[in-house]
């Protein structure tokens, strides 16, 4: 009886300082200095406009593939947000799950997860790519053809005035099956684009 209870007593120790490790890696995360370094693999409607200063630039087979996707009901742009996390922290930064809103020039365009674990050690930094996918006859909607062209080319920082790309995250842990969520989002602000197309 006695050893039953010195076990249990040993497994609900254990299991408080993993609760408490896993809260104070969340919460050096949440204290890590967030960079958004770069946009890349910009397509629209499934073609690359990286590198493109308009839809001039396509060559014949793309530029019959964007006037079919224009015409249809949607019109997809896909991107990678690249940020960089350094960990200024004592202790080790982790979460297992990122919730994430999208916002352009201050419009909400859409939101996402990324339901990876990421570890920081002290002192050190990390990549966190982040997969964007959106349809812009959606989040625009109400806008002119040309205005949902303009915004994917400034998102790919080649576009003629410069947009203001945020991404508000929000990480969280798993603790016994449960996500417990951070209590405040983390804001990522940056500005892509411009006269010469430079971030």
């Amino acid at each position: 009886m006695k050893k039953t209870v010195f076990v249990l007593g040993v497994l609900v120790l254990v299991s408080g300082c993993a609760l408490l490790d896993q809260f104070t890696q969340m919460k050096a995360f949440s204290k890590c200095k967030f960079r958004l370094v770069s946009v890349e693999n910009t397509s629209l409607a499934g073609i690359q406009i990286q590198g493109k200063r308009s839809v001039r630039d396509f060559g014949v087979r793309d530029a019959l593939k964007f006037a079919a996707a224009t015409a249809g009901r949607t019109l997809p742009l896909e991107f990678t947000l690249n940020i960089e996390v350094n960990n200024p922290n004592t202790e080790t930064a982790a979460m297992n799950r990122l919730a994430w809103i999208l916002l352009v020039d201050g419009q909400e365009m859409t939101r996402g997860e990324l339901g990876q674990r990421v570890e920081i050690a002290p002192g050190g930094a990390s990549p966190l790519p982040i997969q964007i996918g959106l349809d812009l006859r959606q989040a625009l909607s109400g806008q002119s053809k040309e205005a949902m062209i303009n915004l994917a080319f400034n998102v790919a920082g080649e576009g003629t005035h410069p947009t203001r790309i945020t991404l508000k995250a929000k990480p969280s842990i798993m603790v016994g099956g449960q996500s417990i969520d951070f209590p405040d989002y983390i804001t990522v602000n940056t500005e892509f684009g411009g006269p010469a197309g430079q971030q």
